[in-house]
């Protein structure tokens, strides 16, 4: 479809805006071929929108003419052969026209109007047709950009989906077995805590396939997600795992993307406390600066020196999931202070409708 006949308010507009430029351009040219207005507003008038049926049907010309594709030789030569032909079919309609009107109007001579006025209107015409030209090429151009950056949406959509499913298919086994292994040596001996145990896994569980395809979800949200994961994990750690979370209540309504806060503090617990001879004390801070929100995950380092070496994926695909959501307004950024390896999360502090409760 042709763009600026895509809703109706632009078809009326273009037509309102056609019918004054054809009265303007019917009174000027009257002047120059010394035509009485009402006469020439009556010959030229609607002859210009004979101009408008000949214009238009040239933007998909330029569609099978690509600038990119064609040799500027080839497209210069082709449409000023159409812009030709269409002049030529217009003066044979325009003069079929002005014979009609003198078949009606004995006493005024429209063929001899139309005959002076004619090569101004084809030099109009002719700058017309190359305005047209290069407005269709414009409207090609930014619809050819408008569908890349869909493209490149969808793209980044798809890709960030696929990385959190293959983040849960890398996480979930890991865990479970773990997980599995505990459930099984407090079966037997305590009953009440293995229920108890049966239900946090079942809620973490529920959670990661709940959250797995939804784009976001409250930090909140998230919080109660970390924590069922580590109180599962105290069960394996005992009093090798401590944990010290703080997060302030106006925050925890805040949208965050989904399953961001596991990946770290999975990592926390497998290549920091895990590998620590006395465990040590995971700490989650959130907090909001300069209008931006603050995460922060410190552990204690690997003090046998046996740092176990990880695929790398849970921060890739973190990292990669927070450029396609956020951009350059959001970062993530790890490093080793002293005795600690600190994980911190920066992002624009939205209030959106978005989140998930």
């Amino acid at each position: 479809m042709y763009p600026l006949f895509r809703t109706p308010n632009r078809v009326i507009a273009m037509l309102v805006g056609w019918s004054l430029f054809s009265a303007g351009l019917s009174a000027l040219v009257s002047g120059i071929a010394d035509v009485p207005l009402g006469r020439g507003l009556v010959l030229f008038a609607p002859t210009y929108f004979l101009w408008l049926l000949f214009l238009i049907p040239n933007y998909f010309m330029c569609r099978t003419l690509p600038l990119d594709k064609r040799a500027w030789t080839m497209v210069i030569g082709n449409q000023l052969w159409i812009m030709l032909a269409m002049a030529l079919l217009w003066a044979l309609l325009g003069r079929g026209y002005a014979l009609i009107l003198d078949s009606l109007a004995d006493s005024a001579p429209y063929l001899e109007y139309f005959s002076a006025g004619l090569f101004t209107n084809l030099v109009i015409f002719a700058g017309q047709f190359e305005f047209f030209v290069l407005l269709h090429y414009l409207l090609i151009a930014l619809q050819r950009g408008r569908d890349l950056e869909q493209q490149a949406l969808q793209q980044e959509l798809l890709t960030s989906k696929a990385e959190l499913r293959a983040l849960r298919a890398t996480i979930h086994p890991h865990f479970l077995f773990n997980a599995l292994n505990v459930l099984a040596n407090i079966t037997d001996s305590e009953p009440a805590q293995a229920r108890n145990f049966c239900v946090r896994l079942a809620d973490f569980l529920r959670y990661s396939v709940a959250y797995g395809d939804r784009p976001t979800a409250t930090l909140g949200a998230e919080l109660e997600h970390v924590q069922n994961y580590l109180s599962i994990e105290r069960e394996r750690f005992g009093d090798r795992l401590c944990t010290d979370i703080e997060a302030s209540e106006e925050l925890l309504g805040t949208p965050v993307p989904s399953l961001m806060l596991f990946p770290l503090v999975e990592n926390a617990i497998k290549h920091g406390i895990d590998s620590c001879i006395e465990g040590g004390c995971l700490k989650l801070r959130a907090g909001t600066d300069d209008g931006r929100l603050h995460i922060e995950i410190s552990n204690p380092l690997d003090e046998l020196g046996h740092k176990r070496q990880g695929t790398g994926i849970g921060l890739i695909s973190l990292r990669q999931r927070l450029k396609n959501r956020y951009g350059d307004e959001a970062t993530l950024q790890t490093c080793r202070e002293d005795d600690l390896f600190v994980a911190r999360i920066c992002l624009p502090l939205r209030k959106a409708p978005a989140a998930v409760n």
